[in-house]
């Protein structure tokens, strides 16, 4: 701020800055600036001392050509700040586009990583719930074998039932009321062992439907959803045909029996299902 421009330079500031302003506006100007120039540079009371006296024929009188030499350097200053703030912002602005490049890497490489876990809990549980679906399948075989061995036990009961019933009336009829105790005992006994096995068999098909019930509970917890097959179209996206039937009375390509049921696993086939398709 005390070093004055070359002579040249404040020459040519000087017409610049007549030719941009009318001399009632400089004077105006040079007569403020001049103010705060002599209020600034106001002597102290250790100046105005008798020791610190200013020379004789010293004046405090400062000229247009200091002034303007002094409006110059400041507006130098201001522009290598003006400068140094600019390459501040930019050196700012590459800084944050380079914090945005390792958010996106993180976010990015932390995505891959979840997907590389989330793949490696697939491959873990897949084995066990391909268990599951096996203990299914052979709960459901057993439970479908026991209700038809029922039913062809009860069947069969009675059967015998009325085809006892014919000795009976003969025995009345000739008389052979020792043999018809016997045999009417006998019934008896039979029918008795046949309640008892139905009972069993009654309680064996409620365990295995029990038992299929929490299978499938903890094949939906895992994510496993059965694909639905008898009545609906053939899907070949998600079933395989085991048969085609003929002559089975429904449209061409419906699904006429679910041989084995087929599972998808979040959205994805886990299973194919095997079906019997009605063919045309």
């Amino acid at each position: 701020m005390s070093e004055f421009p070359p002579p040249g330079l404040t020459q040519d500031a000087s017409e610049h800055t007549s030719q941009a302003l009318t001399p009632e506006v400089v004077s105006a100007i040079l007569a403020d600036f001049h103010a705060w120039l002599t209020a600034l540079t106001a002597p102290t009371n250790e100046e105005t001392s008798p020791t610190a006296a200013a020379p004789r024929g010293h004046t405090s009188t400062v000229d247009l050509h200091t002034l303007l030499g002094q409006l110059l350097a400041v507006r130098q200053e201001v522009n290598l700040q003006t400068r140094a703030v600019r390459a501040q912002q930019e050196q700012n602005a590459q800084a944050l586009q380079h914090l945005t490049s390792a958010l996106d890497a993180l976010e990015q490489g932390q995505a891959q990583a979840e997907q590389m876990q989330q793949q490696a809990v697939d491959q873990a549980v897949r084995p066990l719930l391909k268990t599951l679906i096996d203990l299914y399948d052979a709960l459901a075989l057993a439970s479908r074998e026991m209700q038809r061995l029922g039913e062809a036990l009860l069947a069969k009961g009675g059967q015998q039932s009325a085809e006892a019933e014919t000795p009976s009336l003969l025995s009345r009829f000739f008389s052979w009321k020792r043999k018809h105790e016997r045999e009417r005992e006998s019934r008896r006994q039979k029918e008795e062992e046949r309640e008892r096995l139905r009972q069993l068999l009654t309680s064996l098909v409620t365990g295995y439907t029990m038992s299929l019930q929490r299978i499938e509970r903890a094949l939906q917890q895992h994510g496993l959803q059965a694909i639905p097959a008898a009545g609906e179209r053939f899907d070949p996206e998600r079933m395989e045909v085991v048969e085609a039937v003929a002559d089975s009375g429904r449209p061409s390509g419906e699904v006429v029996e679910e041989v084995r049921r087929g599972y998808l696993w979040n959205g994805r086939v886990f299973r194919y299902a095997q079906v019997r398709v009605a063919k045309g």
